[in-house]
């Protein structure tokens, strides 16, 4: 009898799904791969690519990542959510890890927009999820750039007037411009108004949805209904953070890597801080012989460096940059045997979800 799915991690192919804007040679330069296209790949994702944005005769699993045997996650994790999750988050979501991991890369400047919090999503689209994200930046072009929150106050009425004329001009003149290099981790909060230009390739964490209010929406060829998720302008309107965000403001969204164990064999820091904890985790490791990956859980880990072995409950696996994996809460704690540098993204901490 073969071992069940949960009992091991698993090795995760490109999931590139179609979304309106223009990019993705950046995760082809990170997994080593050409020709394939879209510039988001959804890593050990059970979340599906809304149906009303996918092209006539798309597969409706769009979005949801598959085992190597050719299994959607989400059916395996229906199948055993706490072999998959454990009792603390199946308990909490069921087979839902509460989590969605994305490559992300801009061939283009993303269009300003912001996404809805977990208190409207539960009001007005459906969804215990909002859309809280956090970036960490892989690769980045000499002058790239992002844009954060807006640099002022901001009326209503002014907003609704540059979506109106779809003034991409007045809303970027209206936030803040910031240099971004390698590296470098924002946490980027629902409602915080927000574009990333090209040459930027990220790996992002965020609530397990696709929400989003596009204030910039025609020159990507997205109408006002999908642009407001069908809520219509009056109600969308209030998802953004008009607030000025001052450079204090700004510091709490750009975090510093904070390390929490470090010795000969390696390293583990800390990406973001509790304030993301309801949402997602997330931490550098560097491994320089061998050294623990944390606590068992569900996690998906995306490998950035090197050549190694991955140790876990019944066997071990080898891995290498460019890859990308999820790990069962089944498969045990992970340990390392080797050189390797890596991301490992994990779900929301039970005690604060």
């Amino acid at each position: 009898m073969s071992e069940p799915a949960w009992s091991r991690p698993h090795r995760l192919g490109p999931n590139k799904v179609p979304v309106y804007y223009a990019g993705g040679e950046g995760i082809d330069r990170f997994r080593g791969e050409h020709g394939s296209t879209g510039p988001e790949d959804w890593v050990g994702s059970v979340t599906r690519f809304p149906s009303g944005l996918l092209p006539a005769g798309a597969d409706p699993t769009t979005g949801v990542s598959r085992l190597d045997d050719g299994t959607l996650l989400d059916a395996a994790m229906r199948a055993d959510p706490q072999g998959w999750l454990g009792p603390e988050l199946s308990g909490l979501y069921g087979a839902q890890p509460g989590l969605l991991v994305k490559l992300l890369d801009a061939g283009e400047r993303l269009p300003v927009h912001c996404h809805p919090t977990r208190s409207f999503a539960q009001a007005h689209l459906g969804s215990y999820f909002g859309k809280n994200e956090g970036w960490i930046i892989i690769a980045a072009a000499p002058a790239a750039r992002i844009w954060l929150g807006f640099c002022r106050e901001v009326l209503p009425r002014e907003l609704r007037s540059w979506i109106r004329q779809q003034d991409a001009s007045a809303m970027l003149a209206a936030m803040n411009e910031l240099a971004l290099a390698v590296g470098d981790v924002f946490y980027v909060p629902a409602g915080v108004p927000h574009a990333i230009g090209p040459g930027v390739t990220i790996i992002e964490l965020q609530e397990p949805t696709s929400f989003s209010i596009l204030a910039e929406h025609e020159a990507f060829g997205v109408g006002a209904d999908n642009a407001t998720l069908g809520l219509g302008w009056n109600l969308a309107l209030t998802c953004f953070d008009l607030g000025c965000y001052t450079a204090e403001r700004l510091g709490a969204l750009h975090p510093t890597e904070s390390v929490i164990t470090r010795s000969a064999a390696g390293s583990v820091s800390r990406l973001f801080g509790i304030e993301t904890e309801p949402f997602f985790q997330a931490y550098r490791v560097r491994s320089a012989s061998g050294i623990s990956l944390g606590t068992r859980g569900f996690r998906v880990l995306v490998v950035q460096r090197g050549e190694a072995v991955i140790v876990f409950a019944g066997g071990s696996e080898a891995v290498r940059a460019g890859e990308t994996w999820v790990v069962p809460y089944g498969a045990g704690e992970l340990n390392t045997d080797g050189e390797l540098e890596l991301i490992v993204c994990r779900p929301p901490a039970i005690n604060r979800a």
